[in-house]
């Protein structure tokens, strides 16, 4: 099967910011997708047996806004190093 570049994704996870570019791009094109490095968790206050909910991109940007009681929003790269292995997993793969 011959090599296409519209099969290749790179991300790129940054401190501040993750962009996404499909294909391989030249460095000074503007990456097509761009979302704050960060995760909001809600932890469960009533019940601390249920697991914590998670929040990304615009769901996170609306319960700052609101000002989410019990919200903890996590940077979990800072300056190029992975700070919380548990937070980068789940922003990169999900909670589920």
């Amino acid at each position: 099967m011959p090599f296409r570049e519209d099969n290749v994704v790179v991300i790129d996870t940054g401190s501040s910011t993750t962009r996404a570019i499909v294909g391989l791009a030249e460095s000074m094109t503007p990456p097509q997708h761009r979302v704050r490095t960060q995760i909001g968790r809600i932890k469960n206050a009533d019940d601390p047996s249920q697991p914590p909910q998670y929040l990304f991109d615009e769901e996170l940007e609306a319960a700052i806004q609101r000002k989410e009681p019990g919200l903890e929003v996590i940077r979990p790269i800072i300056a190029g190093r992975v700070v919380d292995w548990e937070a980068i997993e789940i922003f990169w793969y999900g909670d589920g």
